[in-house]
């Protein structure tokens, strides 16, 4: 499978200095909160210390590790979402197990 990378996406590594984009998923459990369990997948600019759950991706001279547990659910693409500094990289094409 190949991770295509926007080219907003790759300004925006180029600009920061990124090298390595881990995609994990992060389990959350708000406290005094009914909804129960919030998960969601975070980006971090940086390779994993362990590797061995994570896809490894090579694309436009960029590693990208994708965790395991985050399931493909078509092509994907790492693009960025947000608004001026809030700016942060996605992982579009993916879905989040239930």
């Amino acid at each position: 499978m190949i991770i295509k990378i926007t080219p907003k996406a790759k300004k925006f590594m180029q600009q920061r200095g990124i090298e390595d984009v881990t995609f994990r998923l992060n389990v959350h459990q708000p406290a005094g909160c009914c909804i129960g369990i919030v998960k969601e997948i975070e980006a971090i600019y940086q390779a994993p210390a362990n590797a061995t759950n994570y896809k490894y991706y090579r694309s436009e001279n960029f590693n990208i590790f994708v965790s395991r547990d985050i399931k493909p659910l078509g092509p994907l693409s790492v693009s960025v979402e947000g608004l001026w500094k809030l700016k942060r990289l996605s992982l579009d094409g993916a879905g989040i197990p239930i």
